[in-house]
């Protein structure tokens, strides 16, 4: 498994990310029509009435609309995850497996990952540099 499709995870989670959001913000719409009527007794007078209400249908299909995109998302990152899962496990030294677990599959930063695991910036960016040399 190559760099480039490492970090295709972490492209596929921040648009995960992004459909979520998106299922989030999404709001009903108001629709507005108007018909002429006329009262039901003499004399008759015809008057404008207002009609307001809701388009469920359009906001029902866009939802399903957004969670299919988003579980094809899911299910297609998580065959990529098991895949890289499956690559990271044959890296030979246990410090690089760590990094790239954290770089790739959880979406760390430098920092964040120095944080996490203990292993200096530095050293956490030598050890993948190392790594992706070698690629």
């Amino acid at each position: 498994m190559s760099k480039d499709e490492l970090t295709q995870i972490k492209d596929m989670l921040k648009e995960i990310e992004r459909l979520k959001m998106q299922l989030k913000t999404l709001e009903v719409k108001t629709v507005t029509d108007s018909v002429r009527g006329s009262s039901p007794f003499y004399p008759y007078i015809q008057h404008t009435i207002t009609i307001t209400g809701l388009d469920n249908a359009d906001f029902n299909r866009q939802v399903r609309h957004i969670k299919t995109s988003l579980k094809d998302k899911i299910d297609t990152v998580m065959g990529m995850v098991a895949q890289a899962q499956e690559y990271i496990s044959t890296v030979p030294d246990a410090d690089t497996r760590t990094i790239l677990q954290c770089r790739f599959i959880n979406g760390l930063t430098w920092e964040q990952i120095e944080k996490d695991t203990g292993i200096t910036w530095t050293t956490a960016h030598r050890k993948y540099r190392r790594w992706a040399s070698g690629q």
